[in-house]
């Protein structure tokens, strides 16, 4: 999985364009009902997604590592998770999806912050 950095980026991009959509939904209808939602969707899944992009384009050698197939598809599986969650917060106050994701997002936190310190220091 050698183009992780533009799979990260892609998909934080859509996830812009949602959250955006949303952003205008709620502004147009007078409703921040999924306020909570739409700060999900731009937070974890635009702004960590991207970052995540950038540091594998920044540093190379991250991507080669075998742990980086399973570092991008538990955060990315978490992100959606945590929309959905959230959603199912706002509107039923249950907890749990969110809670599960919340705890993918973080295992996925690690797990870059694994690759990044055991393999950012080698070459491209």
């Amino acid at each position: 999985m050698l183009e992780i950095d533009r799979a990260y980026v892609a998909i934080a991009l859509l996830w812009a364009v949602v959250g955006m959509l949303l952003g205008l939904y709620m502004g147009i209808a007078a409703d921040t009902k999924l306020l909570t939602v739409h700060v999900a969707m731009m937070t974890s899944g635009f702004v960590m997604l991207a970052l995540y992009g950038m540091v594998y384009r920044l540093w190379p050698a991250l991507k080669k590592s075998p742990l980086a197939p399973a570092q991008f598809w538990i955060t990315v599986v978490g992100v959606a998770g945590l929309v959905v969650g959230s959603y199912f917060l706002v509107i039923t106050g249950s907890i749990p999806l969110a809670a599960i994701a919340s705890v993918a997002m973080i295992v996925g936190g690690a797990l870059m912050s694994w690759l990044f310190i055991a393999r950012g220091h080698e070459a491209a």
